[in-house]
């Protein structure tokens, strides 16, 4: 049997009206099931008491390219940024700790996803979980990119490597779920959606010290953003 079915069935058989939860990204045999979240940042001196939330007078847009050229954050340089957890992240602003927690901070330059770091972390991740097995692709909705010709719907044996080329190149909006070959975890990738990681429920221990990108755990029916 074709390792690719169960998952490729999973994948046609989906229909709703909401996309916002985790079973439409995840097939269903991969009980626990996370959100993968991107490192973050933060300037620890940045003034985000005196940083205008608002550009519609002069004097707010003033201030803003004051603090801003100050700071020297117009190209958002990663240096910049220490990292912070996303518990740290949310008792710092006062707003509830959850894969939700960014989007409830102010919205300033002050703070920042670590796009660099997290690139780095995950690569790292995926090498660590997939040490002892191969690595399959599968690319369910690939119809927007048909323009790519290198592009397949099924990798069979996937390179990491080659993965994060194939990722990089669309910027990790491909419809994709990544899988190890005896089916332990997979890593889904979609249009608008968060990351997600699925694994059987008696991996989900080891599969948590792998990753070293922050973790959080979703229901089926939970919103994921």
């Amino acid at each position: 049997m074709n390792i690719f079915n169960d998952i490729n069935q999973f994948y046609n058989n989906r229909n709703s009206e909401n996309w916002n939860f985790a079973k439409h990204y995840i097939p269903e045999f991969f009980e626990s099931k996370f959100i993968v979240h991107w490192d973050y940042g933060i300037i620890e001196n940045f003034p985000f008491d005196h940083y205008p939330l608002q550009k519609e007078t002069l004097e707010e847009i003033n201030k803003r390219v004051k603090i801003e050229q100050e700071y020297d954050v117009l190209l958002k340089d990663e240096k910049l940024y220490k990292p912070i957890a996303i518990s740290d992240l949310a008792k710092r602003f006062n707003v509830p700790f959850s894969h939700k927690t960014t989007t409830l901070i102010p919205e300033t330059p002050g703070t920042s996803f670590l796009d660099k770091l997290s690139l780095t972390k995950l690569k790292d991740s995926l090498k660590r979980l997939s040490e002892n097995t191969k690595l399959n692709l599968l690319i369910y909705d690939s119809e927007e990119y048909n323009y790519h010709t290198d592009l397949k719907k099924e990798y069979i044996d996937l390179d990491l490597e080659q993965y994060f080329e194939i990722q990089e190149m669309f910027g990790f909006q491909l419809e994709t779920c990544l899988f190890s070959k005896n089916l332990d975890w997979c890593l889904t990738t979609a249009e608008d959606a968060p990351m997600l990681l699925g694994c059987r429920k008696e991996l989900e221990s080891d599969i948590k010290k792998k990753m070293t990108l922050e973790l959080f755990k979703v229901e089926d029916d939970e919103e994921i953003y």
